[in-house]
């Protein structure tokens, strides 16, 4: 009996040109532009609010892509097989990383108007300089003189002698003594430092995972899955450290007299739970184009949907951990951040839309099996389920 061979089936699967899909850049670029010409106009009409606006905007381009990131090395961590079909997509946002320094530039020029911080460095430095004082010197002595100044009986005064200064009064002053602590981290130079080597990294992580991955379908080289999996043991400390203290510099630093140990966890959940559900909505797009045939079904959508709900419930988990860990402890260095969140009504009714809205609706949504394994309800669930 003669053996039979089989010929291995090669199957490619690329967007056909003139497509929707082939011209998704083009429309990209073109809601980009768009985008601008708002933002700019935005600016001009309301100066004070465009730089927290544009913040956020940035905030939630990062975590999208600190998210893929993500889901992307622990593919590689574990030697996951099921997700090959569907890692593409979240390795398309990981090449995004190119954009995010360019995307940062306007934020630069904002910097005073975003942290309190940024202007009292400025005025401590120029203080001593005029003085003949070095900036640490001074600054010890702000301290002190700041201190000494929340007491009750030398409140009254101090507050006579600061000006527009302490014009908040002994909370304020609290909050001046804790930020001229904090200047050995929170200053201009360390910064700029941090920024530099936060992009650096970054780059080198996005553009070392999306290379290989595209050099593997060129080359067919299994080697580089090895090397992708030994670059991605050192890579998830290098990605965790650098979006901890980013999320510290960028938006915790907005109030830089509040603190707390789970801002960077939460960042981190927020970034997860979005990337899933982009790559749900993502390879839904692809399979309704017809572009991806069998290689992606039911079971990768279930398998997603898992994974969102999952980290759906961890972010849940951090932020109540956050609130209650505060609220217990009852620390007004704390408790500062929930209170102003909350006092004012618009802002009240927020935290209660992203409670309901952000939490409550895509947990009960994509909570059942079947809802997972049903396009139009997982669908629906990634959509209210995105940060």
């Amino acid at each position: 009996m003669n053996d039979v061979h089989v010929k291995p089936v090669s199957r490619s699967f690329r967007i056909p040109a003139g497509s929707v899909w082939d011209n998704a850049w083009k429309m990209s670029a073109a809601l980009a532009v768009l985008g601008a010409i708002v933002a700019v106009a935005g600016a001009m009409m309301q100066s004070d609010r465009f730089p927290f606006s544009y913040l956020y905007a940035f905030v939630t381009v990062m975590t999208l892509w600190l998210g893929s990131v993500f889901f992307v090395l622990i593919q590689h961590l574990t030697g996951a097989g099921w997700s090959v079909s569907v890692r593409r997509a979240s390795e398309f946002f990981v090449s995004g990383v190119v954009v995010l320094p360019f995307l940062f530039l306007p934020i630069l020029t904002q910097l005073d108007k975003l942290y309190p911080w940024w202007t009292h460095d400025d005025s401590g430095t120029a203080h001593a300089q005029e003085h003949g004082e070095k900036p640490a010197a001074h600054g010890e002595q702000r301290v002190q003189r700041r201190a000494a100044a929340t007491t009750p009986e030398n409140a009254e005064h101090s507050a006579s002698l600061e000006g527009h200064h302490d014009e908040h009064g002994p909370h304020h002053l609290i909050e001046e003594a804790l930020l001229a602590k904090k200047l050995p981290f929170l200053n201009h130079g360390f910064f700029y430092l941090r920024l530099v080597l936060y992009f650096g990294l970054w780059l080198w992580l996005g553009l070392t995972l999306f290379g290989k991955s595209v050099a593997q379908d060129r080359t067919g080289d299994k080697q580089l899955t090895v090397q992708l999996q030994r670059f991605s043991t050192y890579a998830a400390f290098i990605y965790a450290l650098s979006l901890t203290f980013a999320g510290f510099d960028w938006i915790m630093s907005l109030e830089p007299g509040w603190y707390s140990t789970m801002f960077g966890v939460r960042i981190f959940a927020s970034g997860a739970v979005t990337s899933f559900a982009v790559v749900i909505l993502t390879t839904l797009g692809y399979k309704r184009a017809g572009l991806v045939g069998d290689e992606i079904n039911t079971e990768h959508w279930h398998d997603l949907g898992k994974l969102m709900f999952g980290f759906l419930i961890f972010w849940g988990y951090i932020s109540f951990s956050e609130f209650f860990l505060i609220w217990y402890a009852a620390i007004p260095e704390e408790t500062v951040y929930f209170h102003r969140r909350w006092d004012d009504s618009s802002w009240r009714m927020l935290s209660v839309a992203i409670v309901v809205l952000k939490f409550i609706v895509p947990f009960y949504v994509t909570m059942s099996r079947n809802a997972k394994r049903n396009n139009g309800m997982i669908a629906f669930g990634a959509a209210s389920a995105m940060r």
